[in-house]
């Protein structure tokens, strides 16, 4: 009886040891893996904000605005203040984009793993910038310097702005159609008012971004006579919203890079712009396709066929600008 007592008591000890050790092992085991969750997660944060590229072009007007994009960490919670750019104080309309939801949650452009797009809308000093008002003076910037809530300072490559002293629109053309889809394809279609000759037709920032922005321009005047119609109320053509959704092989017209230049357009000629934009690209478009030519008598004249093109960006995208920007691991 004592015997069989005590071989009890022996199997209740090990039970308990056994129990013990199982517990503090499942222990290690979380605190492992919350040390492991946490390296990753201090992985993926950015030290500073990421600021993406934007090509825009602007001109000298009463109220100035530019909209910049850029990636913060999630949990961050830190505004922007202020900029500077060229040493001048540019200061936010608005700070983060669009409300999403409920009053206590962030506001973003678009949601991510660890990080949020968020955006901020600068407005330009008018009067203290280096330019006229009605000159053809250019100012253009490339880096801005962004003050944060919390005292940081973030000096960063922004893309590329030009900001100009007067719109450069000539009397040549009358705009008389224009349209864009969420498939990155804008079509702008104008009406010569006086006899021209078409130069050239350049795309701003071309070193930069010619690989993303495509255009064809077409004259055929039988066809565009057709969009007369439209101007008095009537219904557009089928070709008209048919093209909007073809592949961009089929669209009409000739590439401007082909030799094409001079061409001549007798007054009331059509001339439209088709142009479509890499969807997988990274950076943000506001500028115009410049339009260069003479008048019949001899006069030059600028024009441009504005365009604003944004991209929708994915996880991808964002761990490819992270790469890029600042350099190690991608944040899936």
């Amino acid at each position: 009886m004592i015997h069989m007592l005590r071989w009890n008591q022996i199997k209740k000890k090990r039970g308990s040891f056994l129990r013990e050790k199982l517990f503090w092992f499942g222990m290690i085991i979380v605190v492992i893996s919350w040390v492991g969750n946490y390296l990753y997660f201090q992985s993926k944060q950015l030290e500073q904000p990421v600021f993406l590229d934007h090509y825009y072009e602007t001109y000298l007007q009463e109220d100035n605005y530019l909209t910049f994009y850029y990636l913060i960490n999630k949990q961050d919670p830190t505004q922007i203040n202020y900029a500077l750019i060229d040493g001048l104080e540019a200061y936010p309309i608005s700070n983060d984009g669009f409300w999403n939801g409920a009053s206590n949650t962030p506001k973003f452009e678009q949601e991510f793993s660890h990080q949020y797009l968020k955006s901020v809308r600068l407005q330009l000093p008018k009067y203290d910038l280096p330019i006229e008002e009605g000159s053809e003076d250019v100012w253009s910037f490339e880096e801005i310097t962004f003050a944060f809530s919390d005292g940081e300072m973030v000096t960063t490559d922004i893309g590329n702005v030009n900001v100009y002293g007067r719109l450069p629109n000539s009397d040549v053309f009358e705009s008389r159609v224009s349209s864009s889809n969420n498939q990155h394809r804008s079509d702008n279609s104008m009406v010569a008012i006086k006899p021209a000759t078409v130069e050239a037709i350049t795309i701003p920032f071309s070193e930069e971004i010619s690989q993303d922005v495509l255009v064809k321009v077409n004259t055929d005047q039988e066809k565009f006579n057709e969009l007369e119609a439209m101007n008095q109320g009537g219904h557009p053509p089928d070709w008209f919203e048919e093209e909007r959704d073809i592949d961009w092989e089929n669209v009409s017209g000739v590439s401007i890079d082909e030799d094409i230049f001079p061409f001549e357009l007798k007054k009331d000629d059509w001339l439209t712009l088709s142009m479509k934009f890499n969807p997988n690209r990274k950076n943000y478009f506001e500028f115009g396709v410049e339009i260069n030519g003479k008048t019949a008598e001899g006069e030059p004249f600028r024009r441009k066929a504005s365009i604003i093109d944004h991209p929708y960006l994915t996880q991808q995208a964002v761990n490819e600008i992270i790469a890029e920007k600042v350099g190690g691991v991608t944040n899936e």
